[in-house]
């Protein structure tokens, strides 16, 4: 197999192009002009951090380069995963009279056509980096400080964690695209949302936004899916009344024919409030979510957030610039949580196939009048030896050995979520 087959099998065995290539992508490749330097790109990119990278991974980058239409670039990636699998040095892929013809690079280093498809759309007045299912969000990582920091720090402003999914929203006046987190295209929420996106961006233009879309029950709890919303409705007596999906609108991401991830985050919410003000004007099927930026304010949306029972808060700095993925040097977006701290006991051990761990997590449950009730598992926290001493000690007695846990909460079926040892009760 010369490296053109290779290249053409992979390609026909390749899934989606995943959002951690898409984010190295934007913040690697064309943040520095290497798509823009050919093969040469390529050679300089797998210098700098290819270092122990898997052929997966050098596939993922050619396909990348491919769907972006830098052709020149891909030419080189595919000839380094060719290499690292065959363990082969690829035969004159340049040279125009051999069967690698259609490796050889173009004249110039300039994108070439971009072919839609099912799969692949296109909106001609987006930038690439703004086409659906190529769009990488800012997603906010743990904070490093305690709340307080960003309560008093002017540069943070705080917006409300919403219970749903993050979703980008791209609509033009004849069409609306939905874009996961993972960058994978999904379904429209509800025809009433679609039909104000199409009305409102054949009076505006295009523009992109960037919220959560969660289901709303009967009783205003925020679900993540509609089966969620729904089975809080049958429970509350009311099961003919049907979940409401809403579009929970964090900023924009494109607006006035203007890509905003060039300018300041502070200019992307106040235009994603202009966007969404025009849209919850004719549908309650939006809402703009609030943004708090004095320390007075920030007060507010903490003790409102943790009186209701909410995860947690964001914080984003206003003037940081757009960073697609997780940041966690200059930290421009993290995330505050409200965590429990439970006292359950262990009741049971699951099987693990790691040499010198007894088990893989611990089955704990919570005594509630006088009853032992399962609520989950808990699968991290512990050293070695401590790992050990749960085993002696339940193997000992088992059921009465009582632990401390911390949890960001309970899911909707009473489990832990995201669950974490602390120390022995």
């Amino acid at each position: 197999m010369d490296c053109t087959e290779y290249a053409e099998a992979k390609r026909k065995a390749a899934k989606k192009i995943s959002a951690d290539i898409r984010e190295r992508w934007n913040n690697r490749i064309v943040t520095r002009g290497l798509h823009l330097m050919g093969e040469a790109g390529a050679v300089q990119y797998l210098a700098d951090y290819g270092r122990g990278i898997g052929t997966a991974k050098v596939i993922g980058f050619a396909l990348c380069a491919e769907s972006e239409g830098y052709q020149e670039m891909a030419f080189g990636f595919w000839k380094r995963a060719f290499e690292l699998e065959t363990g082969e040095k690829p035969i004159a892929l340049n040279t125009p009279n051999n069967s690698t013809a259609d490796f050889a690079p173009a004249k110039q280093s300039t994108s070439a056509p971009k072919i839609e498809t099912a799969n692949n759309p296109i909106v001609p007045e987006l930038p690439p980096h703004l086409q659906p299912g190529r769009i990488v969000t800012m997603q906010p990582v743990d904070a490093p400080s305690d709340r307080s920091y960003y309560i008093e720090n002017p540069d943070y402003w705080g917006q409300p964690k919403r219970d749903g999914n993050r979703v980008v929203v791209i609509a033009t006046p004849d069409k609306v695209y939905y874009q996961s987190r993972s960058t994978n295209l999904r379904q429209q929420a509800s025809i009433e949302i679609d039909r104000t996106l199409i009305d409102t961006a054949a009076k505006i233009g295009t523009f992109v936004l960037d919220g959560e879309l969660y289901y709303k029950s009967c009783t205003g709890s925020e679900h993540r899916t509609g089966a969620q919303a729904a089975t809080v409705n049958i429970e509350s007596g009311f099961p003919t009344i049907q979940p409401s999906a809403i579009y929970a609108i964090f900023k924009s991401l494109f607006f006035k024919g203007n890509d905003l991830t060039t300018v300041a985050e502070s200019e992307r919410i106040a235009a994603g409030v202009e966007v969404g003000e025009m849209v919850a004007n004719l549908s309650p099927a939006f809402e703009v979510v609030p943004t708090f930026r004095t320390t007075a304010e920030k007060i507010v949306l903490a003790n409102q957030q943790e009186s209701e029972n909410r995860e947690g808060e964001v914080w984003v700095l206003h003037n940081c610039c757009y960073v697609g993925g997780k940041d966690v040097k200059k930290y421009p977006m993290v995330r505050t949580k409200y965590c429990l701290e439970l006292d359950l006991f262990i009741v049971g051990l699951t099987n693990t196939k790691v040499a010198g761990r007894p088990f893989s997590a611990v089955k704990v449950a919570q005594e509630i009048d006088g009853k032992l009730v399962p609520v989950g598992t808990v699968g991290t926290g512990f050293s070695a030896g401590e790992m050990q001493e749960i085993a002696r000690l339940y193997e000992a007695n088992p059921k009465s050995v009582k632990i401390k846990v911390r949890s960001q909460g309970l899911t909707e079926s009473g489990k832990l979520w995201h669950a974490r040892f602390l120390e022995f009760c």
